[in-house]
């Protein structure tokens, strides 16, 4: 049974549950260089996502690439959001969609990125418990369920309520900065 009621609270680092041994706690992190880090981790190629909700009558979205698969049951998936995001107080106490962006999909991913396409419209599907983007690879209705600290990005997990895909599509990708396909 879910214990979380309304808007989940951000567990923070004490509150949560760490591995036995694990002593991140005591490593040196402030010493590593955010920005090497980061290149270092844009090695690891990703899929493209875009969150979408509707607040007061406008539907809204993001683009995310911190997007795992959690649970089956219950069914749970995860996205790793920036604390600073506008979005993340929206998302935390209303349901939401995940829409895994198409190749051909780059002018929506970009949109909801900050940087808008001339000409581009987004094709929006409403009708169900939050917009989402049309023709997406695949799609996600969801409903949060917990929020976990994780430093300056906040880890939100969200009840799969129903789900869908295309199957004649192939996914977007981010590598090392870039926009990209499946060879």
């Amino acid at each position: 049974m879910n214990n979380v009621l309304a808007a989940p609270a951000i567990q923070t680092r004490a509150e949560a549950t760490m591995l036995t041994g694990c002593q991140a706690a005591n490593s040196n992190v402030s010493a590593l260089d955010p920005r090497a880090l980061r290149n270092t981790l844009g090695n690891f190629a990703t899929g493209v996502t875009v969150l979408t909700y509707a607040s007061q009558g406008t539907n809204y979205g993001m683009t995310v690439n911190s997007f795992t698969s959690v649970s089956l049951e219950p069914p749970l998936v995860m996205v790793s959001l920036m604390r600073t995001s506008r979005a993340l107080a929206y998302l935390m106490d209303r349901p939401f969609a995940i829409n895994v962006m198409a190749e051909d999909q780059l002018a929506s991913a970009l949109q909801f990125a900050g940087k808008p396409q001339d000409g581009h419209t987004v094709d929006w599907l409403v009708g169900e418990s939050a917009p989402r983007i049309d023709d997406s690879l695949a799609h996600f209705q969801c409903t949060p369920w917990a929020a976990y600290d994780g430093g300056d990005h906040v880890l939100l997990l969200a009840r799969v309520e129903s789900f869908g895909q295309r199957d004649d599509a192939r996914p977007l990708l981010f590598h090392r900065g870039q926009w990209g396909e499946l060879a």
